[in-house]
């Protein structure tokens, strides 16, 4: 059967190189540190973790925006703890379910492909991507790439974190992205502009029913 989906691959950079100068235990530290940020975003962001790929993953999403959503707080997250860098790609399109459990189609290898042509710390996007990124996120055109495997070239942007000049940074009290205020979003059922901390209505949601839950405990 042929279907549309979002995928992802992520991997943390020099891992070869660290594992030799630091040791095994500290790598597999620095994997179980990764896979529970992933594991963490995935969940919050309704994305799939398909497999794990040693020092990487491979993730789906029926959803255009949590794949892109799920990436950048992966990239956010470990950023600040692990000594790796974080590098993505990300596309999507059909694919054919293979055997339930997995996909077969040119989106997959093109998300993998620009996963290895990405920085350290750069997310890497094919085509179309002001329709598959969150409004907290923002692109930029990198250009046609020539991605192994592909007789045309792919039109690739990247992808970051939203920051309009003159505007502040908020931090998601539920998944502690720092939002730019102009696109944050309220709790449910508030509007006051010092309330507005939340990436998404998903988030403010999330914790306005965790809160509900704590005073009812309370009570």
């Amino acid at each position: 059967m042929r279907i549309e989906r979002c995928f992802a691959f992520l991997d943390l950079c020099g891992f070869t190189s660290y594992t030799e100068a630091n040791g095994d235990e500290e790598a597999v530290s620095v994997l179980a540190m990764m896979r529970s940020v992933v594991r963490r975003a995935a969940e919050r962001r309704g994305v799939a973790v398909n497999k794990w790929l040693g020092d990487g993953v491979m993730l789906s999403s029926l959803y255009k925006g949590s794949v892109a959503a799920a990436t950048l707080e992966i990239r956010h997250h470990l950023g600040g703890a692990s000594p790796l860098d974080v590098r993505a790609g990300i596309a999507r399109g059909d694919v054919i379910t293979f055997e339930g459990d997995d996909y077969v189609g040119a989106a997959i290898n093109v998300a993998s492909r620009l996963c290895d042509l990405a920085e350290p710390g750069q997310v890497l996007m094919a085509g179309h991507p002001d329709a598959t990124v969150p409004e907290w996120a923002t692109t930029s055109l990198v250009g046609p790439l020539t991605v192994q495997g592909l007789s045309q070239p792919v039109e690739v942007h990247t992808m970051d974190l939203r920051h309009t000049p003159g505007s502040r940074m908020v931090v998601d009290p539920l998944c502690g992205l720092p939002i730019d205020l102009s696109v944050a979003v309220s709790p449910p059922g508030e509007t006051g502009e010092d309330l507005r901390c939340f990436c998404s209505t998903d988030c403010a949601e999330q914790w306005g029913r965790a809160r509900e839950r704590r005073i009812h405990r309370a009570v």
